[in-house]
């Protein structure tokens, strides 16, 4: 009994498992005529005996054929009488699908195939992760060979893909322009080490986005109270305002992967958003070391500056730091649409997906300019550092003589004491991000970096804003847009009682009598 329970379920599971294609290369023909020698006729197609096969989905039975036997299989894009037009799939009356007959090819040789003669065409995509090649573009080329498989020509060199690892469509971009092929390419399967990517990544994006309110509260603090609006707080605004662009937009380049269907051309917008919102960041922080590196330069003398004075200079390093990172965005740009050599490294937005299409190309364009900040950032820090050291004794002598020049020195190395917490959180762990790198291996070696990365926003808001200076400053302007009084500040009012006890003794002395001949008068006087 045994063995019978047994060899039914064998035959149960062998009935399930060999079926004659796979469900994706199985059309529905329900519909079709059957005929006593086994065959069902669809749509003027013959499927014969062991060419379909039945199914039960969703409690129904259905019949699925199998076109691709005894026949060439090309995946298309887009729904039967539709194309992209821009970006998206929309039925079109356009002779270019009706019939869709693109040019085969043999290698690189064109072929006196009629493609919608010699393919049978499979209105569905093969996978849902892919990227797009639209031939004639970004130096790329796509040539469907004669036997079904695709033959891509990319920068990054030639591949050959098979029938079921890509679909085809026309796509028109410009209705001045003739229609064009566009190719959505399977991704490769990831490699055993990169399987916990999907995880990681959502996790990054999610962890992005939570750092966001942070930094917009760090932006709108500094930005609303006129005591913190100095030259330091306009930069560190600036500074966060670059981050605070660039999360969002990298949390969502961190989800995509580039699927068929989407804009393309927004991807490539947002890929150089987030390129150049970081880049000004980076620039940024180094404005501000370049700036307490300044502060404590040969000559410090302590002085106070004015606030037309540090207006002046905001604009200076704004043109620095947003200028540059525009220049380098600019210069990313022309070597992604310029008609370049295939020896040439280029960043390839848009490629295998909306950020730079492999290490090498990352290294070249972002981490290069990244690492010469950091390289400065660090300089900077170290001749600071050894200032600071030096006038040590001059402080002591500041604190006795001039207690204003002491004050600035004191607040003076306080900035610099949080320039340096936030270049340790950035530049050290960008640093290490490099190195991850060269390094590689799995993910999960880097999450410590990583969260510090993604966590950045919660520490600046730690460091520059939650102390109590700022926190009192807060509750001051908080109460004073309520219209309420605020409470005088506690050392404040014990100065004003002692400086008020101080003019009591002074009248008291100026109205005391010089001599015992004028003591006597005045008693003389009370009696």
């Amino acid at each position: 009994m045994k063995a019978i329970l047994f060899f039914v379920q064998i035959l149960v599971i062998a009935s399930v498992q060999c079926t004659p294609c796979p469900r994706i290369q199985s059309l529905n023909i329900t519909g079709g005529v059957t005929y006593l020698n086994g065959s069902v006729i669809y749509d003027g197609v013959e499927y014969v005996s062991g060419t379909w096969y039945e199914v039960e989905e969703d409690g129904v039975l259905v019949l699925l054929g199998c076109p691709c036997i005894g026949r060439i299989c090309i995946h298309r894009c887009c729904p039967s009488g539709s194309m992209y037009i821009n970006s998206s799939c929309a039925p079109s009356t356009s002779s270019v699908i009706n019939p869709f007959s693109p040019s085969v090819y043999q290698g690189r040789e064109l072929t006196s195939i009629v493609a919608h003669e010699h393919f049978f065409y499979l209105y569905v995509k093969p996978c849902n992760d892919s990227y797009v090649v639209i031939s004639g573009t970004n130096n790329e080329e796509v040539f469907i060979q004669e036997n079904g498989t695709l033959f891509e020509v990319a920068p990054g060199g030639l591949q050959l893909h098979q029938f079921n690892e890509y679909c085809v469509e026309m796509i028109i971009k410009d209705p001045a322009q003739p229609a064009m092929l566009l190719a959505g390419v399977c991704y490769p399967e990831d490699p055993p080490n990169n399987d916990d990517s999907f995880i990681l990544y959502t996790a990054y994006a999610i962890g992005l986005l939570l750092s966001v309110p942070f930094l917009l509260a760090t932006f709108l603090v500094y930005a609303c109270i006129p005591e913190l609006r100095n030259l330091h707080g306009m930069c560190l605004m600036a500074y966060c305002g670059g981050l605070i662009v660039a999360y969002p937009f990298l949390a969502y380049l961190k989800l995509h992967i580039g699927r068929i269907g989407v804009a393309m051309t927004g991807c490539l917008i947002l890929a150089f958003i987030v390129y150049y919102a970081f880049q000004t960041s980076f620039f940024w922080l180094n404005v501000m070391c370049f700036d307490i590196w300044r502060t404590f330069s040969s000559g410090y003398r302590g002085g106070s500056t004015t606030k037309r004075r540090d207006t002046r200079r905001f604009l200076f390093y704004g043109l620095y730091a947003w200028g540059v990172p525009l220049l380098l965005t600019a210069l990313t740009a022309a070597m992604q649409f310029s008609d370049l050599p295939n020896s040439v490294i280029r960043p390839d937005f848009g490629t295998r997906r909306c950020w730079f299409v492999d290490w090498l190309s990352d290294l070249v364009y972002f981490f290069t300019p990244v690492l010469v900040l950091v390289v400065c950032n660090v300089i900077f820090f170290a001749v600071t550092a050894y200032r600071i050291r030096s006038i040590r004794q001059e402080t002591a002598i500041l604190k006795s003589s001039e207690s204003s020049r002491s004050d600035k020195l004191k607040r003076d190395k306080q900035r610099y004491g949080l320039y340096l917490k936030l270049f340790m959180v950035m530049g050290v762990n960008w640093t290490v991000e490099l190195v991850s790198f060269a390094v590689g291996g799995s993910n999960w070696y880097w999450i410590v970096t990583d969260i510090s990365n993604i966590g950045l926003g919660v520490l600046v808001f730690f460091i520059f804003v939650w102390k109590k200076k700022v926190r009192n400053l807060v509750r001051k302007r908080f109460n004073i847009t309520l219209g309420k009084r605020t409470e005088p500040d506690t050392r404040t009012a014990n100065a004003q009682i002692k400086g008020n006890a101080v003019n009591t003794e002074l009248k008291n002395d100026m109205f005391e009598p010089k001599n015992s001949h004028e003591q006597k008068d005045v008693s003389r006087c009370n009696c």
